[in-house]
């Protein structure tokens, strides 16, 4: 699959957007989690179905895991430091149930785990073990579509107090099959194409926003199809050779997996010290959540996601990668 440089901006988006949304600068910034599922959907229907299933799930794993696991043992030791997390606590079961993405109610009844964004996480990888299962039967695209669509289904029909249950039979699960079905639409290129859907997602936005964003169930339409259409809209402009260099933002769409999962910490490092001159806080708050991201990436997302995938390549008996040759692996 080509590297789409209108992915890597709208994912940088989605991230800004979701931090936008917690400095209370937009109202509707949390619909970056809809780009992302969106986003998400497209690439594992664009270069997934064309991996074995164990390659797949461990590539997924590699990407998602060690950060997450870092972020979360990161959390529960610095809750030890007196008054540096006033409502943060954990146990052994929300410890074990976040690292391995079992949703779980906390005691005001969200499904959050110890690290509040992750809880799409558990999302991702639901759809990650359902799309393994789809590449095991050999039919990818049909299979996901027609096992995410019966646990849709049949959260509408069932409905139970129970917080995989809810999480495993959300509509929200609708907006990765609509990436997926987006990977198969080759046909949608153009400069008009692509402009009137960026025009027509952004519109889409304004109304969800204009309503206070109380969806409910009808998230997917109202915040799924703006989102589908975003995606879209950048894909076809840029099929049609239209669409424009934004090297910045791209760069942090590199950086948007940290950016979305640290944000939270910068900015509230950056709280106290600010809490008299809020006219600061929000500026400082977007630089410092990038610059965090940034450090992040370059120096642990990146680096140990590129040391776990040689030594995962190399295990499944490829040729030894550059990354990690010379050095002593165990058999």
């Amino acid at each position: 699959m080509p590297r789409f440089a209108s992915i890597q901006v709208m994912r940088a988006l989605a991230a800004l957007a979701v931090l936008l949304f917690h400095l209370k600068l937009l109202p509707i910034g949390y619909a970056g989690v809809d780009i992302f599922f969106v986003i998400s959907g497209f690439i594992m229907g664009s270069i997934g179905e064309r991996e074995a299933p164990v390659d797949f799930i461990g590539r997924r794993l590699i990407r998602i895991v060690p950060l997450y696991w870092a972020v979360t043992f990161g959390m529960c030791l610095l809750s030890f430091v007196p008054g540096l997390f006033a409502t943060f606590g954990f146990d052994a079961p929300s410890l074990i149930k976040s690292l391995l993405f079992i949703p779980y109610a906390q005691p005001n009844g969200e499904i959050w785990p110890l690290v509040v964004p992750g809880w799409t996480l558990n999302y991702e990888m639901l759809f990650y073990l359902v799309f393994c299962l789809a590449l095991l039967a050999q039919r990818p695209l049909a299979v996901t579509l027609l096992l995410l669509g019966s646990l849709v289904l049949a959260g509408r029909v069932v409905s139970a107090d129970n917080a995989i249950w809810r999480s495993w039979t959300d509509p929200l699960l609708l907006e990765f099959l609509a990436g997926l079905i987006l990977s198969r639409l080759d046909w949608i290129r153009g400069g008009i194409l692509g402009g009137s859907l960026l025009v027509l997602g952004l519109i889409g936005f304004c109304i969800a926003a204009y309503i206070g964003g109380d969806t409910g169930g009808w998230r997917p339409l109202a915040l799924g199809l703006p989102a589908l259409a975003l995606v879209s809209g950048g894909l076809a402009l840029e099929r049609a050779a239209a669409w424009p260099k934004l090297r910045p933002l791209e760069l942090v769409g590199d950086w948007s997996y940290s950016l979305y999962l640290l944000h939270g910490l910068a900015l509230k490092a950056v709280e106290k010290p600010l809490g008299a001159h809020p006219w600061l806080a929000a500026p400082v708050g977007i630089v410092a959540s990038i610059a965090l991201a940034y450090v992040s990436y370059r120096f642990f997302e990146k680096p140990v996601a590129r040391f776990l995938r040689d030594l995962f390549l190399y295990r499944r008996g490829h040729t030894v990668p550059e990354g990690i040759a010379g050095r002593k692996i165990g058999a």
